[in-house]
């Protein structure tokens, strides 16, 4: 039989709800599937071997490496693919992992993690983080650690010189999507076989980095920080994690409310990786949560000409792309410099056509400053979100902000596109039909244009002591809330931009609350 190029080895128990993913995912790639069962009292195997994978059992002893290594010893593969079934590979990057695998120079290949705060590969990535996943089947190759195991370690000292590439894969990660750390309880998990790994070896710096880690998930930011300055202590300066420990800690010292600490901490990182983008996001973050905005605004323009960083560092999706820029926008915004606040946000979604957020904010902040106009054409170009259910967030914004004629125009742009979305279309005109501004509002509205402003305060009193019985009374909180957004909208139209007090009507319009359709706001 001709050998196997890649052979993927995988550990698992009770994972039938995921497996079929993941070995999806590598067909066409993996030539062979080694699965090693821990105990699975569901149809793991059966849907193993229904992939054509060789399944053993192997009893579980609270050791991860155990299990991998008794996989490897199954191989035969010239490569070694390592997945959990809570993974699967980008179906866009197979070609790539393959032409890495003629590359016999290298004797490890990192790829790309990214970990999804969802269950599919839609869903937003949290964060991204470069690990050896694929490296060359030798003997004296095995994992170490009972937890986090590592391969790394063992090819560097079999071989101190030898090459390892950061590619550009891409495994999409799902294992730490709320419902699934809650089902499998995996922080309960880790940090007990963590705990008994660093009582068998205390000065181990990636124990400490990794029970801080399950500290920061219980936000338990006191014992995270602790264990962090334990392994920033005893770590190298060549650690692959040395420069997240730095990031960490910040962020621990942020949430304790150690803000100068959180700043020192932020800079001391910079100056040992000054192209570690994510650390300059970070202070611009902890500067913004003391009100230091210039000097949140400064730290994020340089995060912003940083841009994502190098491949080899793990990072939060979106710093010195979108979640970088977003920030500088609220910052402009609150600094009163709304143009520069409209770029921003234009350059988020630049980056992230999928968040909506910077575009509710470019509605409100456009509606503030009486350019509804560029609303159209903002939403006819790139900005506007692709999905229905993206589509139908934004006009609802649109009505909530009392831009009816926009929502209009956008509305009837829908009933154009397809059925899903004209079904959107359907339930949004429905929606502005039903709660739309009635003829309360408009005799609120009419009598204040009037200058009739004592039956205009008349009216909104009234709503406020209307009885919860009233079958309407869903909606009350919602018409009140949308009147009082015109109102204000009225006294900017009356105003002089550049008069002072419109400057504070312009904070107090923003600051007001968006309408919600909800029984407990009534």
């Amino acid at each position: 039989m001709k050998q196997p190029v890649i052979s993927l080895c995988m550990i698992v128990k009770n994972e039938a709800s995921s497996l079929p993913r993941c070995l999806r995912s590598v067909r066409g790639v993996a030539d062979e599937i080694i699965i090693i069962d821990t105990g699975s009292t569901d149809d793991t195997v059966a849907i193993a071997r229904s992939f054509g994978a060789k399944v053993t059992s192997f009893p579980w002893s609270g050791n991860f490496s155990a299990a991998r290594n008794a996989g490897l010893c199954k191989a035969r593969g010239t490569w070694i693919l390592f997945l959990d079934a809570d993974e699967e590979l980008a179906s866009e990057d197979k070609a790539q992992l393959k032409i890495c695998a003629g590359h016999l120079e290298f004797e490890a290949f990192f790829l790309q993690v990214h970990n999804h705060s969802g269950e599919t590969d839609s869903s937003p990535v949290a964060t991204v983080n470069p690990i050896v996943r694929m490296f060359r089947h030798r003997p004296e190759y095995r994992f170490q650690g009972a937890i986090h195991e590592q391969i790394a370690l063992s090819i560097l000292e079999r071989k101190p010189h030898a090459a390892f590439h950061i590619t550009t894969v891409k495994v999409h990660h799902y294992g730490y999507a709320g419902s699934v750390v809650a089902s499998k309880d995996k922080i309960r998990r880790n940090l007990k076989l963590l705990e008994q790994a660093l009582s068998e070896n205390p000065d181990d710096p990636f124990h400490h980095y990794n029970v801080a880690v399950e500290y920061m998930r219980m936000r338990d930011w006191r014992s995270a920080l602790i264990h962090l300055r334990q392994s920033l202590a005893l770590s190298d300066l060549g650690a692959s994690y040395r420069h997240l420990i730095y990031k960490y800690e910040s962020r621990c010292c942020l949430e304790l409310g150690e803000y100068e600490e959180a700043i020192g901490t932020c800079e001391q990182g910079i100056a040992q990786y000054p192209d570690y983008t994510d650390l300059y996001h970070t202070k611009g973050t902890v500067l913004y949560a003391v009100c230091r905005k210039q000097e949140a605004k400064d730290v994020l323009l340089l995060a912003m000409q940083k841009g994502a960083p190098p491949v080899q560092y793990h990072t939060d999706s979106g710093s010195g792309t979108y979640l970088t820029a977003f920030a500088l926008g609220q910052i402009c915004e609150e600094l009163e410099e709304d143009q520069d606040a409209i770029h921003w946000y234009e350059e988020a979604l630049h980056h992230n056509r999928a968040w909506t957020t910077p575009l509710l904010r470019l509605i409100r902040i456009l509606r503030l400053t009486q350019r509804e106009n560029e609303l159209t054409t903002l939403l006819s170009g790139t900005l506007l979100p692709k999905s229905p259910e993206a589509i139908t967030v934004v006009v609802k914004a649109l009505l909530d902000e009392n831009c009816v004629q926009t929502a209009n125009t956008l509305l009837a742009s829908m009933s154009q596109a397809e059925d899903k979305a004209f079904r959107a279309y359907d339930s949004l005109h429905a929606s502005l039909t039903s709660t739309g501004i009635d003829e309360t509002s408009t005799r609120i509205l009419n009598a204040y244009c009037d200058e009739r402003t004592g039956e205009a305060l008349g009216l909104l009193r009234s709503w406020s002591s209307t009885s919860l019985a009233d079958e309407e009374s869903a909606y009350k909180a919602y018409r009140k809330s949308r009147t009082l957004l015109a109102l204000a909208d009225i006294h900017l139209n009356r105003l002089s931009q550049f008069l002072p007090r419109c400057v504070i009507y312009r904070q107090v319009r923003r600051n007001l609350p968006l309408p919600k359709i909800e029984m407990e706001e009534a």
